[in-house]
């Protein structure tokens, strides 16, 4: 459960955990908000957690959580939970209403979790929220999008950029 990713960058190096968790049953709210409370144990880091039937790839996740925690390292953030941040810039709005009505987790059983930061206290956050959700896992899978439900008309990068150059490809010679 403790596989970190370590990535250097221009606010230090970041540890970050990204999974996809399958739970026996929906998550609620007073669930959602222990985890984020544990983000006060640990400065300088983020949890979001998101459907997992809403992401596109592990950096759909990692980079916006990149930015959200840039910001607020730096005091650019809007807001004082770079966890929202984040998940406004998943969805490509600066509305926090327009994003959690798209990415609430509340009601969800398959969930994408992110845990990003740069110190050493990252590995005991991932343990901590293992453990509030250990009594309803089915299932954990490092990354995320392993068991989403994307109903798209593309299944993959490559059917897009197919579709996309075949369409246009006037454009692109």
């Amino acid at each position: 459960m403790s596989y970190l990713i370590r990535l250097s960058s221009d606010i230090g190096e970041l540890r970050i955990w990204v999974a996809t968790v399958i739970l026996t049953r929906p998550i609620n709210d007073e669930i959602v908000s222990r985890i984020k409370s544990m983000v006060s144990e640990c400065p300088n880091s983020l949890i979001t957690i998101v459907p997992a039937n809403k992401v596109l790839s592990p950096w759909h996740m990692i980079y916006p959580a990149y930015l959200s925690l840039r910001d607020s390292l730096r005091g650019f953030s809007r807001f004082r939970d770079p966890g929202l941040g984040a998940l406004t810039y998943m969805v490509g709005t600066t509305q926090l209403k327009r994003g959690l009505s798209i990415m609430n987790p509340v009601g969800n059983a398959q969930l994408s979790i992110i845990i990003m930061g740069v110190n050493d206290c990252v590995r005991e956050l991932v343990s901590k929220v293992v453990d509030v959700l250990r009594d309803s896992i089915e299932d954990l899978v490092i990354g995320v999008g392993c068991h989403k439900a994307y109903d798209g008309l593309f299944k993959s990068i490559d059917d897009f950029m197919t579709a996309l150059i075949s369409r246009y490809i006037s454009e692109f010679t």
